[in-house]
């Protein structure tokens, strides 16, 4: 009869191995539930696989020390035999020993080397490169796991629910809190500005509300992280004590294991970080490169509230049969364009004169210029002269409509 082993347990790893890897993986092999899992590894002698050959056990052995198990091949207990006495043989003289002696990689025999076992009749040499073979094979295993663990915790992480989204559930880490507070201020800027390009109370007021909403998801989900209720989050909308509680949102880390409000958040990864980031400072450069026409804000408030707009205010106060306008322009300017655009849809009369291709009208304006006291090198295109009144630097409708002949019609 073959002798049969036993692969045994006693709850250790190999240095340099995961230990939590190493339960997920054997849990994996073995199929088993997590309070079974927790008694194998309970530090007991615990029987993994019995009624191995040799071979067999080898195998099971290197497969499991892969994965980072130190188990044991133990010799499984059989039924008596009875023994047929062997015949006695005269031992060799030591001259008939041969010098170098072989262990069967199969059966263990001690014998002198020689291709086939004496005692299991193996080929040695082939069992042995089987062996090593199948070593090769089973240390490629823990890498192919570890590329398919997913990524390692980071400490400044990225949210386990999506950095954009109006849903209130999950974590989100430090990394993405920051980023997603910096695009939002950006949408804010952007919502302001077409506020004050459009003059729609719709546009503003829908852009403020979502910039309120992703705030308070912004705030509501980074306490999760941090194991506290959502109702925190209200701490930012309080004066002073806002700023605070803004920082500690921003700076202190979240608990690493999962929580009630669900897994620990995955990392973003910094070129996505800086990415984002780079997109959120470049939009916000670019409202800064736009903003001129912010000044223009606190009369428009005023406007709405009185419930007139610019150019409602112009039409009460133009006629066309009175007001006399000239515009001075460029052929290469982009406002000129846009103010003989608007201009024409108001139904203004007007005469435009290309000071870039009329020498006369440029002699014109720089003596007009000169007359009322303006720089003549440092004003800006288009120049509107309202009933002899010279407004440069491209003024808007209401500045235009104070230098109409009357206030309004009627």
């Amino acid at each position: 009869m073959n002798p049969v082993f036993n692969v045994v347990f006693f709850g250790e790893t190999l240095p340099g191995y995961d230990r939590a890897v190493a339960r997920q993986q054997l849990q994996a092999l073995l199929k088993c539930s997590p309070a079974a899992l927790e008694q194998v590894f309970s530090g007991q002698r615990v029987g993994l696989r019995k009624g191995l050959d040799a071979d067999e056990a080898r195998l099971y052995q290197l497969r499991l020390k892969g994965i980072g198990l130190i188990v044991v091949i133990e010799p499984a207990v059989q039924p008596a035999v009875a023994q047929i006495p062997a015949p006695t043989v005269a031992e060799p003289t030591p001259a008939s020993v041969p010098d170098e002696t072989v262990s069967c990689p199969k059966c263990g025999e001690q014998q002198p080397r020689r291709t086939l076992c004496r005692a299991c009749a193996t080929d040695m040499p082939r069992f042995q490169a089987a062996l090593e073979n199948a070593v090769r094979e089973v240390r490629k295993a823990p890498a192919e796991d570890a590329q398919a663990q997913p990524p390692a915790h980071d400490a400044f992480a990225e949210p386990g629910s999506r950095l954009l989204g109006l849903d209130f559930k999950g974590r989100l880490g430090r990394q993405a809190y920051f980023l997603g507070a910096t695009l939002g201020f950006a949408a804010l800027l952007l919502a302001g500005l077409l506020f004050v390009k459009t003059q729609s109370l719709i546009l503003g007021g829908l852009g403020l509300l979502l910039f309120i909403v992703y705030s308070l998801r912004l705030s509501v989900l980074r306490c999760h992280d941090l194991g506290r209720s959502g109702w925190w989050s209200l701490a930012t909308g309080i004066p002073y004590l806002g700023a605070i509680a803004g920082m500690i949102l921003t700076l202190m880390p979240g608990q690493k294991d999962d929580n009630n409000w669900g897994a620990q958040p995955r990392s973003l990864g910094w070129p996505a970080f800086a990415g984002g980031l780079a997109l959120a400072i470049a939009s916000i450069a670019g409202f800064a490169s736009m903003s001129a026409d912010l000044y223009r804000l606190p009369a428009m408030t005023r406007q709405v509230h009185s419930g007139s707009t610019p150019e409602a205010t112009f039409k009460a106060r133009y006629d066309a049969g009175r007001d006399r306008i000239l515009m001075y322009s460029l052929s290469t300017c982009g406002y000129c364009a846009e103010k003989r655009r608007l201009f024409d849809r108001l139904g203004v009369r007007y005469t435009e004169y290309m000071i870039d291709e009329d020498q006369a009208a440029e002699d014109r304006l720089t003596s007009r210029m000169r007359q009322a006291g303006l720089p003549v090198d440092a004003i800006g295109t288009p120049i509107i002269e309202v009933n002899g009144t010279l407004l440069p630097n491209n003024p808007d409708l209401d500045e235009i409509a104070r230098h109409l002949t009357r206030t309004s019609k009627g």
